[in-house]
């Protein structure tokens, strides 16, 4: 295969070869940079949405929110796992989620000793008003990518993630 200098690369503006993605030899052709400044674009995105919301929310709670919407109520435990967060980081996240009401701590009753935690009705709404942006931000995000492309590259970042995080992530 053959390649072009990383100067002619870069005034050029072209996809970078394969070996670039690695080579590090140009940083912003290296896969790990690029994946993390797309990371970084949709969080601020995400901060933009709920902020315009007006909706008093971290990016962090809002994947509490998201996890719940999906099965709630949930041990804490449980969320721990599925959020990718430290336990003592969860516990802060729902406690404040609890203070503004969008949570409820319940005992369990098959369990005393297991804490659930629950979406509120005003969790929903807040959730409710910050999806649909943000679902429209990620369609314009990936633009006219087909969807064998967008399959690929969540096959790609699953990878990515199993030989980053472990084969549970």
């Amino acid at each position: 295969m053959a390649t072009s200098s990383p100067s002619k690369r870069r005034g050029m503006r072209t996809a970078p070869d394969v070996e670039e993605m690695f080579s590090f030899a140009v940083y912003d052709a290296v896969i790990g940079f690029q994946i993390s400044r797309a990371a970084d674009g949709l969080a601020r995105a995400l901060n933009a949405i709920i902020d315009s919301t007006g909706a008093a929310l971290t990016t962090r709670e809002f994947v509490i929110l998201n996890l719940l919407h999906e099965e709630s109520p949930l041990p804490q435990t449980q969320l721990v796992e599925r959020s990718y967060k430290d336990p003592a980081a969860t516990s802060r996240l729902v406690e404040s989620l609890r203070k503004k009401g969008m949570v409820a701590r319940v005992p369990s009753k098959a369990d005393r000793r297991v804490t659930l935690i629950s979406l509120t009705d005003k969790g929903e709404q807040t959730r409710a008003l910050i999806v649909p942006e943000l679902s429209a931000l990620l369609r314009r995000a990936v633009g006219e990518s087909t969807d064998e492309e967008l399959r690929a590259t969540q096959r790609v970042i699953k990878r990515i993630m199993a030989a980053t995080l472990g084969p549970a992530a």
